[in-house]
C-alpha cells in the first residue's frame, strides 16, 4: 500500500464515526481506519502516567483537568509495529515529547510499574459504554488492554500556555488499544458550599465540622478565590459561637508522608491567617495542625476515597 497511514493533528471529532451525541474533540485521533469501541469522558479528573520506565525505579506524574479516552480496534492485516510507529511520527510531528515508549514483557518489572499506573488511574472502573449498545459496558475489550499490555506511549506538550498529556496502551491479546489523553483545567469552582446551619449542627453534634467548602490549588496551601463564600460563612458561625478551636488539615495518602505533613499543616495555617486577616477572627481562638493522611475518612485506594480525605477540619478546643 502506497504511502504511510497518518494521524490527524489538528483539534478533531475523537469519535467522528460513532454513532453518539457527544462526540469529543482531542488533538491525536485514532489510527486511520480504526472502530471505536467504546469511550471515556470527564470533565475533571486526574490522570497518572509514566515518566520513566525502570522497572522498581520508575517514576510518574501525574496531571488534572479534562480527561478523553477511546478504547478502538485498529484495522485487520496492520501490524502493531505500524501503529505504533505512526503514533510516534503523529505525536512528534504535533509537539509532544515522547517520554516513554516501550514494550511489556509480560511478568517483567517493567509490566509491574504499568499496572501500578493502572490501578491509579482505574483503568479498570471507569464506565466504559460501548458504541455499538450503549447500555453495555466494554470491560472485556478493556481488559484486553489493561491485563495483556503489549507496548506503551506516554507523551507531553505544552502548547500557548496549554498542558496536554497523551498515552497509547497497546494490547498483545487483541487488535485493541487505548488512548488516554488529558488537558490541564481547574476544577469548576462553587460545587460544594458551606451552610452556617450545617456548620453550627456538626459542630454541637460531634464537636467538630468539615469545611469540604475551603478548595485549595493541587499540591499547595493556596485557597482558590471560590473558596470566599464558604470563608465568609466559616467567620460568622465562629462570630456567633464563643470558645477557641482547632484548625486541623489532612490530605490523602499519595505523595510521602512528610510532604503530606506539611502540606495539611500549611494548609490549615492558610485557613487560619485567612480568617484572622480578612474577616477579623482573634487569632488567640484559633490553633491550626496538620496529620496529614493519619485520619482518613475513606480507603486511599480510589479517587473517590481519596477525594474524602483531603479537607480541613473546625473542631472543638477545651479552654486551657
Amino acid at each position: 500500500m502506497p504511502g504511510r497511514p497518518c494521524l490527524a493533528l489538528a483539534t478533531a471529532l475523537f469519535l467522528a464515526a460513532a454513532p453518539v451525541a457527544a462526540q469529543e474533540a482531542t488533538v491525536v485521533q485514532p489510527f486511520a481506519g480504526s472502530d471505536y469501541i467504546a469511550q471515556h469522558a470527564v470533565e475533571f479528573d486526574r490522570l497518572t502516567y509514566l515518566t520513566k520506565l525502570d522497572g522498581a525505579a520508575s517514576e510518574t506524574d501525574a496531571i488534572e483537568g479534562q480527561l478523553r479516552v477511546g478504547v478502538a480496534r485498529w484495522p485487520e492485516g496492520k501490524a502493531p509495529l505500524e501503529i505504533q510507529r505512526s503514533f510516534e511520527r503523529a505525536l512528534e510531528e504535533a509537539g509532544f515529547t515522547l517520554l516513554v515508549n516501550a514494550d511489556m514483557p509480560q511478568f517483567s518489572p517493567d509490566e509491574k510499574a504499568l499496572t501500578a499506573v493502572f490501578e491509579a488511574n482505574r483503568l479498570q472502573n471507569r464506565g466504559y459504554p460501548r458504541i455499538d449498545a450503549p447500555q453495555r459496558n466494554a470491560a472485556l475489550d478493556v481488559q484486553k488492554v489493561a491485563i495483556f499490555p503489549a507496548h506503551y506511549i506516554s507523551a507531553k506538550r505544552t502548547q500557548q500556555g496549554q498542558e496536554t498529556v497523551f498515552t497509547l496502551i497497546m494490547s498483545r491479546q487483541a487488535r485493541i488499544y487505548m488512548m488516554e489523553e488529558a488537558t490541564a483545567a481547574a476544577m469548576a469552582d462553587d460545587t460544594v458550599t458551606i451552610s452556617a446551619e450545617s456548620l453550627t449542627s456538626e459542630i454541637e453534634d460531634a464537636g467538630k465540622a468539615i469545611l469540604y467548602g475551603v478548595q485549595f490549588d493541587t499540591g499547595s496551601a493556596v485557597i482558590r478565590p471560590s473558596s470566599a463564600g464558604s470563608l465568609e460563612t466559616i467567620a460568622s458561625v465562629l462570630q456567633d459561637r464563643d470558645g477557641t478551636f482547632y484548625i486541623v488539615g489532612h490530605t490523602d495518602d499519595t505523595g510521602g508522608f512528610e510532604m503530606n505533613l506539611k502540606l495539611s499543616a500549611d494548609r490549615a495555617a492558610a485557613v487560619v491567617q485567612a480568617l484572622t486577616d480578612s474577616y477579623g477572627i482573634d487569632p488567640a481562638r484559633l490553633q491550626s495542625g496538620g496529620v496529614g493522611p493519619l485520619a482518613p475518612l475513606a480507603s486511599n485506594e480510589n479517587d473517590a476515597g481519596r477525594q474524602m480525605n483531603r479537607r480541613v477540619e473546625l473542631v472543638e478546643r477545651l479552654p486551657e
